[in-house]
């Protein structure tokens, strides 16, 4: 393999510096800004964009730092307040008690942050935070953000420690063209920023342009934004219509306006330097973000939020979305205020005729919980334990289909004390049974997510599903990667063609089941794709792969330089030096994969994902008792992670300690049941040692949850025909050809068992 990661990164510390320099000179500032824009200005002050980060002051910290203390495991804060200046006493990252003072205050309602700076440039957030609601609703009180976190001085979950530093997790979307300035060689930051708030140039891009355009008198119609914001439309409500529809097309005004809030209201990841809205080359969200789609632990398989996705994802889903809709419809852009209170606000697009009446919403008294709009399609999730979030997906309560898939639904969000069964029963008896149509993608991501017998189809369904959002197809594109066969391949490859990019990428993530040499003729040709993010994807893929001419192989090297280039904007976190190295990896650089994987280590001491991927570099270079160490560093940080244990297991047996390898194995395959591989090789590890019979029972529990797993079958028909047990081998062998009827291999032992 050619190691080429050396001058790739060369080039693409040269391509950042570059960058960087040009961005420095063309912010001007709030002050300049005001001078045309009073109103927007008023509107601006006092906002909680103004109030994103500040300089602690006494007029702008909010907790009580008059000798004030919170215990929380143990650790005793005292909060206190010298002049004008404010200190916290508490652990530091050695364990020991010290004096920190406050520069920064993060956040104003329903929460308040506080920011303390070190000499290394990194600014870290306490985990201690003050609840600035009012008293009668519970706050006026310091409370610990993350209750259950155990972070100890030195870990990455300690308010020290990486999860917690503002540089990496929160500055690019708290300040106005902020510049992270990591430097990898030292581990230190030199962050810099234009304004230390959420500023009109955060929002409009830099401004200098625009103030020479201003100054010049010029009437063109280029005013020298980088973010050209159109009017807003009307929408109106015609006669013998219910909902508004807009005069004119909103479409191309709409995403312009949503994907600049997007940068920082969305789950993603960072692919390019600049800061936000600050974009030279392109203007595209997708170019500088790679959006996370339906996850497992983010969202619910119905696509409503579960963990902090932060709104756009979640607006995707929506009909409003797809209408036109924009943020400003209902959310005034400088106040971030709501345009009209209550039911005031939908009833400007929804006629309240035919919606804000018992009729629509079923419950009698107008101005009470259940008759509100948002109360059941906009339900709230509460997040750092009092900061209360509305999904945007905007849809409508199926406590049907929340009862197949294990998800919440608005009903009984407010109705508590009341059983799902109880909220379908209620809406049979006001809209008559059988009236509500099937939810086709949240039971297809369900199905991919459990491993479903016909998830396969399902998801093929969803994805060629032109009536369902977008969001929700990349997701079933994405899951198909689970669901290998040729109706997924061909769903795949019809998608790679699409003109939605998220499609793309979700059709991209879908071949990876597809071996690395087989990946070429598919996927290259979006290595030329015109959205960075697919282009990213499609680099990821191929990564590593042989047998290309010099002129692919030139063009894929192209590809991988600037696909480094995106990888160190997130340098300074482990997951971005995660990344780094499976580049290296993928070209055989395996010394700058160990340093990478060591640097992860460095900001996560604890993190399993770089000991796991360490001990593997280890395995491929034959050094199995370093391999060995990793591994057992990493059952010492999460001793009932069964990712750990199974890949102990195999190193164990590699190491011929037959015995430890069992147990580890087991325990792997007890803990992640759901895992089937797990139990398939702890049962071939058994009959390995004689333990045929145990082996078999192993893989028959595994088997009740994944009826078609081939390795399952195949060693259950071959374990059974060994221990003499021939009607028992050939009932597998015969379900392995019912589930493989083309598999060659499964006919053939089918066969020799007659």
């Amino acid at each position: 393999m050619r190691d080429l990661a050396s001058p790739l990164l060369s080039i693409c510390l040269a391509l950042l510096l570059l960058a960087s320099h040009s961005q420095a000179t063309s912010y001007v500032g709030t002050e300049q800004c005001a001078g045309c824009h009073e109103q927007e200005l008023a509107q601006w002050q006092g906002s909680h964009h103004d109030w994103a980060m500040k300089v602690a002051t006494p007029e702008t910290v909010l907790g009580d730092f008059n000798d004030a203390t919170f215990t929380h495991q143990g650790v005793r804060s005292t909060f206190t307040r010298k002049g004008s200046a404010f200190y916290i006493n508490t652990q530091g990252a050695n364990g020991e008690y010290q004096n920190f003072k406050i520069d920064y205050t993060f956040g104003v309602e329903p929460l308040q942050q506080y920011l303390i700076k070190f000499d290394d440039g990194r600014m870290q957030a306490l985990t201690i935070a003050w609840d600035s609601r009012p008293k009668e609703q519970g706050g006026q009180r310091w409370y610990q953000l993350m209750p259950n976190d155990l972070g100890l001085p030195g870990e990455s979950l300690h308010w020290t420690g990486a999860y917690y530093n503002w540089n990496t997790r929160c500055a690019e979307c708290h300040s106005t063209g902020l510049e992270k300035n990591y430097s990898m060689d030292t581990d230190t930051f030199a962050t810099a920023w234009s304004e230390v708030n959420v500023a009109c140039e955060s929002c409009h891009g830099p401004g200098a342009e625009h103030a020479d355009w201003a100054r010049s008198g010029s009437k063109g119609d280029d005013n020298g934004l980088q973010v050209q914001y159109s009017e807003q439309l009307n929408w109106v409500i015609a006669k013998g219509t219910s909902i508004a529809n807009p005069q004119g097309d909103p479409h191309q005004g709409a995403t312009t306006e949503i994907e600049s809030c997007a940068a920082c209201h969305s789950r993603r990841s960072k692919i390019s330097s600049s800061p936000i809205n600050n974009y030279s080359e392109d203007k595209t969200f997708l170019d500088h973000y790679q959006l996370q789609t339906l996850e497992q632990g983010l969202y619910h398989a119905d696509g409503q939020i579960r963990d902090e996705v932060y709104v756009y994802g979640s607006f995707l889903q929506s009909k409003m979305h797809q209408r036109g809709v924009s943020c400003s419809n209902c959310h005034n852009p400088h106040s971030l205020e709501l345009k009209a209170e209550g039911n005031a606000l939908c009833v400007g697009c929804h006629a309240p005729e035919t919606y804000n009446t018992p009729k629509h919403h079923h419950h009698q008294q107008a101005d009470s919980t259940g008759a509100q709009c948002v109360n059941c399609h906009m339900p709230a999730t509460v997040y750092m334990g009092v900061d209360t979030r509305r999904d945007h997906s905007m849809r409508v309560p199926r406590p049907d289909i929340a009862a197949q898939i294990d998800a919440p639904n608005a009903c009984n969000m407010c109705h508590t004390d009341q059983q799902t069964s109880w909220s379908i029963s209620a809406i049979e008896s006001w809209l008559g049974k059988q009236t509500s149509s099937p939810d086709p993608a949240a039971l297809a991501i369900y199905a991919g997510r459990a491993n479903a017998p016909d998830a396969n189809q399902q998801l093929i369904d969803l994805a060629n599903n032109a009536t369902v959002n977008n969001m929700a197809r990349a997701t079933a594109l994405g899951l198909l990667h689970n669901h290998p066969n040729m109706a997924s391949y061909g769903a795949a490859q019809q998608q790679l063609k699409s003109d939605k990019p998220l499609l793309r990428i979700g059709a991209l993530n879908a071949l990876s089941f597809l071996p690395l040499q087989q990946r070429w003729q598919d996927i290259s040709p979006l290595l030329r794709d015109p959205v960075r993010s697919v282009r990213l994807e499609a680099t990821r893929l191929l990564m590593g792969i042989g047998g290309l001419d010099a002129f692919q192989q030139a063009g894929l090297d192209k590809n991988i330089a600037r696909y480094i280039e995106a990888l160190m904007a997130n340098a300074d976190m482990p997951n971005g030096q995660l990344n780094l190295a499976a580049v290296y990896m993928a070209q055989g650089s395996y010394q700058q994969a160990e340093q990478a994987y060591q640097h992860a280590l460095r900001l996560d001491s604890k993190s399993v994902p770089a000991r796991l991927n360490l001990a593997d570099l280890y395995r491929v270079q034959g050094r199995e008792q370093r391999a060995l160490e990793q591994l057992l560093q990493a059952q010492a940080a999460d001793s009932n992670n069964a990712t750990v244990l199974h890949s102990l297991g195999l190193a164990q047996i590699r190491g011929k300690q037959n015995a430890a390898a069992l147990k580890s194995l087991a325990q792997a395959a007890a803990l992640a049941s759901e895992i089937s591989h797990y139990s398939y090789v702890y049962g071939i590890a058994l009959n390995g040692q004689g333990r045929g019979r145990e082996a078999v029972e192993v893989m028959i529990r595994a088997l009740a949850n994944d009826q078609q797993n081939r390795n399952l079958l195949f060693a259950l028909a071959t374990i059974s025909r060994d221990l003499g047990q021939r009607a028992e081998a050939r009932d597998f062998a015969q379900q392995l050809v019912l589930a493989f009827p083309q598999d060659s291999a499964a006919l053939q032992l089918r066969d020799s068992l007659k």
